[in-house]
């Protein structure tokens, strides 16, 4: 297994990776949609944390070698089903066309009063043989 950190992020705030290599799988550790990292972002609203969630999850994914198209599986945590549709129009905006595997739970309470959390599951390339 191996370690990738983004490093353009803050480290993790406990005990875990941002992401961990296993194999030809990328397992990427939950993402909020709080604590501002770029200039402007407003993160006061579903959308903004959405977007803003998504940006993080590809510099997780590019720290890897890998870009959107390679999630298979994205798990979506809001702390309320109103988010649904916010959420959906972020994940539309930043995969295309590409669609991964999804499931969104509510799940009140997310650590730092964040809307939203994201983890994930992406696929290296297969070697060219």
């Amino acid at each position: 297994m191996q370690v990738v950190t983004a490093p353009d992020l803050p480290p993790p705030a406990g005990h875990y990776a941002h992401a961990v290599r296993a194999g030809g799988l990328l397992f990427i550790s939950g993402l909020l949609g709080v604590r501002p990292e770029e200039p402007g972002d407003p993160l006061l609203d579903a959308g903004a944390q959405a977007a803003a969630v998504l940006r993080r999850l590809g510099r997780v994914l590019a720290a890897a070698g890998l870009e959107g198209h390679h999630v298979a599986r994205l798990g979506v945590y809001v702390n309320d089903v109103t988010h649904w549709a916010a959420v959906n129009a972020a994940c539309a905006a930043y995969f295309g066309p590409h669609r991964p595997a999804r499931t969104i739970l509510t799940c009140p309470g997310l650590h730092q009063a964040s809307l939203i959390e994201v983890d994930a599951v992406a696929v290296f390339p297969e070697p060219a043989a």
